[in-house]
């Protein structure tokens, strides 16, 4: 064993000497905690005197901290030293566009950006990317699988992914500086207007402003708000896009050590007070899955498709003597107090697409904004009678 390997097994047994001696590593760690560290202890001291090789201890205990970290969440993992310091390279500014979070040890698709070159490739939500131009995704956390998936503009990446129901899927996506997307209204039928956001980035509320106008300046009295695949955008966007629709609290943001923070929408009028009824799936994630929950549990509006993607968290990057901790610190409950992140959001009105397929084709039309208008129409009916 190297002189390393020896002051790492020392460290770990002069703690453990600790609690026996004096009790303290019990009261921090309590009895359940020391039993697992005594047990690392015996592993690690085996795995260095009887493993077949000489043993990487840095690669080993690096291994042992993103285990650790795996365990926890998909957007919690352990940044090493190599990491970090390719972490802050100047970043290329060519994307594909594809929302991460990594499931089942591997980068996992929360959402591809509307129009993104991950979108137009049909990119899915859910879909495990095992592959990034050859190398293994697994045991890589989600920022060093953000910086490998940039590039410059115009340079191809290629990816194989793993999908439900399907064989191995291979892409080769080229790379583009991705314009913001930004929301879009249409009439429908029965004077229903059409509001879609495709993700809650700074402004996002104005420009729904501006759509929200042109709808009822042509005539709508009833709105389907689509927040299908807007899994890019902060919380605190959420809110203000939730002002123009409903008042008071949004969510909660609760944690251990971050204490609690209320979002909520302020003391501003809304915008539109009429019926409404909100459209999810699977991509709906994050900041989207906030709003949607808020129109839900408030009162406000049904909502219509797919369980939403689950992954409503606060993250916090602890520097390391060696490398850094991206720890998931808090969570953003609902406004019934239920969690979002590991959950998701059950529609008000499941509906299944053909084949799973976020994106409808010509041929199948879309069954969930289709649900959401009969929706819609129904519960202005109820109200009146």
């Amino acid at each position: 064993m190297s002189a390393r390997g020896h002051l790492i097994v020392a460290l770990i047994s002069a703690l453990l000497a600790a609690y026996v001696s004096l009790g303290w590593l019990g009261m921090v760690l309590g009895d359940s905690a020391y039993t697992q560290l005594a047990l690392f202890n015996e592993v690690l001291h085996i795995v260095l005197n009887a493993y077949v090789e000489p043993v990487d201890m840095e690669r080993t205990m690096n291994g042992a901290q993103l285990g650790l970290t795996e365990a926890l969440d998909g957007d919690s993992s352990f940044l090493s030293d190599a990491d970090l310091a390719a972490l802050k390279q100047p970043s290329e500014e060519g994307e594909i566009g594809a929302v991460l979070t990594r499931r089942f040890g591997f980068l996992m698709v929360v959402a591809a950006r509307a129009d993104s070159p991950a979108d137009r490739a049909g990119l899915r939500s859910g879909d495990i990317i095992k592959t990034i131009d050859g190398k293994h995704t697994h045991a890589v956390s989600v920022p060093i699988g953000e910086s490998m998936l940039r590039g410059s503009p115009g340079s191809l990446v290629k990816l194989a992914v793993f999908r439900s129901g399907t064989d191995p899927l291979n892409f080769a996506i080229v790379r583009e500086k991705i314009a913001r997307a930004v929301p879009t209204s249409r009439m429908c039928e029965q004077s229903v207007g059409y509001l879609k956001i495709p993700e809650l980035t700074a402004g996002t509320d104005d420009l729904a402003v501006v759509e929200i106008t042109a709808l009822k300046r042509d005539g709508a009295n009833k709105l389907v708000l689509d927040l299908r695949g807007a899994a890019h955008g902060k919380p605190q966007e959420a809110a203000k896009i939730a002002a123009l629709f409903m008042e008071g609290a949004v969510a909660r943001l609760s944690g251990r050590t971050a204490g609690e923070e209320v979002l909520a929408t302020g003391a501003i009028r809304p915008e539109w007070r009429l019926p409404l009824t909100v459209l999810i799936d699977a991509g709906t994630a994050g900041a989207g899955e906030i709003l949607a929950a808020a129109l839900l549990d408030s009162g406000r509006a049904k909502l219509v498709g797919r369980r939403t993607f689950g992954r409503a968290a606060a993250q916090k990057t602890i520097p390391l003597e060696r490398g850094a901790l991206r720890l998931t610190v808090a969570h953003y409950l609902r406004l019934n107090g239920k969690p979002i992140h590991g959950e998701g959001i059950e529609p008000s009105v499941p509906v299944d697409s053909p084949q799973g397929d976020e994106s409808e084709t010509e041929s199948s039309g879309d069954p969930i904004l289709e649900k959401g208008i009969e929706v819609l129409l129904e519960s202005v009916r109820e109200a009146a009678a």
